[in-house]
């Protein structure tokens, strides 16, 4: 009942769990899962200063957090882009999915305590990979995954209401990643 009357309590839920570093009661759990869909109506502006939070939270609690968002559901209606990494292999330079990947850049950028910026590009870097992948197996490609990328986040920010400055930043990030410095 209390999710049907604020939807962003669903994301909050997620939020205080990672802040805090416990599970959500199971059928709290199912509750946010059954309402996912009601995030959508959320204003947009709501849903980024949620996410921002659950971004900034201390240790791996960003990296838990956005698992738990997709496990329930609710990263479909905040960054889906980020979901078509899940279950894409990548090369022989990489063991992990392009999901694992981007989750534990987060996970890094988090223990570093770096801030939202770098999160959030870390987040995202290679978000574009899923699109621009050619073959399969060790020697696959990705080929101007970080042109796509920088793209996509670009999209996405715009969509969530993040400052203008904030987005160049973080896309400027994305798409110059694999500059070698």
């Amino acid at each position: 009942k209390r999710f049907a009357e604020d939807a962003l309590r669903l994301m909050r839920a997620v939020r205080f769990a990672a802040e805090l570093g416990f599970n959500i009661e199971e059928e709290t759990e199912a509750a946010v899962k059954s309402h996912a869909n009601l995030i959508s109506k959320i204003a947009k502006e709501r849903i980024r200063d949620e996410f921002v939070k659950i971004l900034m939270c201390p240790g791996a609690g960003p990296m838990w957090g956005v698992e738990e968002l997709e496990r329930l559901d609710l990263l479909l209606h905040i960054i889906p882009e980020l979901r078509e990494g899940i279950g894409v292999t990548q090369n022989k330079h990489h063991i992990y999915t392009v999901w694992e990947h981007n989750v534990l850049s987060l996970d890094y950028a988090a223990k570093q305590n770096y801030g939202l910026e770098i999160r959030m590009a870390a987040l995202l870097h290679d978000v574009g990979k899923p699109r621009t992948k050619e073959g399969d197996g060790p020697d696959s490609t990705f080929y101007n995954h970080e042109v796509v990328g920088a793209e996509m986040a670009r999209e996405a920010l715009e969509r969530l209401r993040f400052p203008s400055d904030f987005i160049k930043k973080v896309s400027h990030l994305i798409r110059y990643h694999m500059f070698y410095y």
